[in-house]
């Protein structure tokens, strides 16, 4: 699988992109890691991960390795802190590439809010200028992601970026719209979107994997 490495390392706090909807490039096999919740609410982050798993298959991807899944290969013990500790996860599970996403604001009632911070990691480590490697291990996304990279971990890092989709917000609520706009709905389109929370989830799911999938193959 060719794939090219494109460290897009942008934060896009409170930017939202609306694009056409398109086949995600195959990223091959994905293995999405247990979200880390940094909001200080009691919320099940587990859920909102699996519902980006969703997305990701509805995307075109052959396979996705879900956190339940991840958690059942671990060692009893065994933490996911770093992109190493992801990378080892990954490989153990024949993964091409990891997600691992930090949640750090949330608030479900309407209008419904989600920060979400996104790193993805390559399994199989790439070619690293110094240049580079000083860009990765000083932006301040890969810093604020749900895994701490270390010069170790940054031959395998592919990509790290943040968005806030705050209903509030006019562009997000065009993007709801835009999103809601053609699927069957018995809530009422951009509405349900908006009231439901598994719904709000699966609309910023769906915008992470449209990030994802510009720096596929």
């Amino acid at each position: 699988m060719k794939r090219t490495a494109l460290l897009t390392l942008a934060l896009l706090a409170g930017c939202v992109e609306v694009r056409d909807e398109a086949p995600a490039p195959d990223l091959g096999v994905v293995a999405v890691l247990p979200f880390v919740n940094r909001t200080g609410q009691d919320f099940d982050a587990d859920e909102f991960a699996n519902i980006l798993a969703s997305e990701l298959v509805k995307a075109g991807n052959s396979r996705v390795i879900r956190p339940k899944q991840i958690r059942a290969a671990a060692e009893p013990g065994e933490a996911i802190r770093s992109a190493e500790d992801g990378v080892r996860l990954g490989r153990r599970l024949r993964a091409d590439v990891v997600v691992a996403c930090a949640i750090t604001d949330y608030d479900p009632y309407e209008p419904p809010k989600v920060a979400i911070s996104t790193q993805v990691l390559r399994v199989a480590a790439g070619p690293l200028s110094g240049k580079d490697l000083d860009r990765l291990l000083q932006s301040g996304s890969w810093q604020r992601g749900a895994l701490t990279l270390s010069r170790g971990g940054a031959a395998h890092a592919l990509a790290a970026f943040e968005n806030v989709y705050d209903a509030q917000d006019p562009e997000t609520r065009r993007a709801i719209r835009d999103y809601a706009r053609g699927r069957d709905s018995a809530f009422g389109g951009e509405r349900e979107f908006l009231a439901v929370q598994s719904r709000y989830l699966q609309f910023v799911s769906a915008q992470v994997v449209q990030r994802l999938s510009s720096h596929g193959s």
